[in-house]
């Protein structure tokens, strides 16, 4: 009589070789679940193949990267070769996060109003993006599911971290362009007035210790001539 077989979801699983398995290896999980058929890799090629695809991601009209980088640059002397190696490319974002990427590094590209960012500031700009897109991707994939967005936690408080790494990376060097344009803006007519005004202080303060000591000296004279009948 040929061994029972079942079938579960369109597989077909060998009940007694499972049970005659299970009795060789009692310590063995996989032979212990008449479903582990499908598991196992031999039997790999009998499982449906699905592939995982995210139609908002597929089916998008992708913008030509070219496009996208004189969107970001425009009105600046940043150069879009640049800007095109730090967009994510194409695949990565939906066309949601894609606008909201955007947005936040025209955003931060818009507060400097009077210099050039440099390339390390570009690079934190869109590492902030990034990390911004990342954050709202775990909030959103945990929503409904209080358990694990508190696991998720620790990795959201990296992405903080990142986040506010960079922008301080960014003050930082903002406050240094700043001072050095403190020292880069004084003119040689400036350091002329300042030695002028430093050198004038010294000379009336040098007038005024040889008056005093004119006068120091001429009481003492006096004294002494009042002393000696004069």
């Amino acid at each position: 009589m040929p061994a029972a077989k079942d079938k579960k979801d369109g597989v077909e699983v060998d009940a007694k070789a499972l049970e005659r398995l299970a009795k060789e290896d009692p310590k063995s999980k996989k032979y212990n679940n008449p479903n582990s058929r499908k598991n196992l890799k031999q039997y790999k090629d009998d499982r449906p193949n699905f592939e995982t695809v995210d139609p908002e991601i597929m089916d998008e009209e992708e913008e030509d990267e070219d496009v996208q980088a004189e969107e970001i640059v425009r009105g600046r002397k940043l150069s879009p070769d640049l800007v095109k190696k730090l967009i994510p490319k194409r695949g990565i974002f939906t066309p949601t996060e894609k606008k909201r990427f955007v947005g936040i590094v025209t955003q931060f590209l818009a507060d400097f109003k009077t210099e050039e960012p440099t390339a390390s500031d570009v690079d934190d700009i869109f590492e902030i993006a990034k990390a911004d897109i990342l954050e709202m991707r775990v909030l959103h994939a945990t929503k409904n599911d209080p358990a694990i967005l508190v696991a998720s936690s620790q990795f959201l408080e990296k992405i903080y971290k990142r986040k506010q790494s960079a922008k301080e990376n960014l003050a930082s060097r903002r406050v240094d362009r700043k001072d050095s344009r403190v020292g880069q803006d004084i003119s040689i007519v400036d350091l002329v007035v300042t030695y002028d005004s430093e050198r004038k202080r010294a000379d009336e303060e040098r007038v005024e210790s040889l008056l005093k000591e004119e006068e120091f000296t001429k009481k003492k004279l006096n004294k002494v001539l009042e002393e000696d009948g004069y």
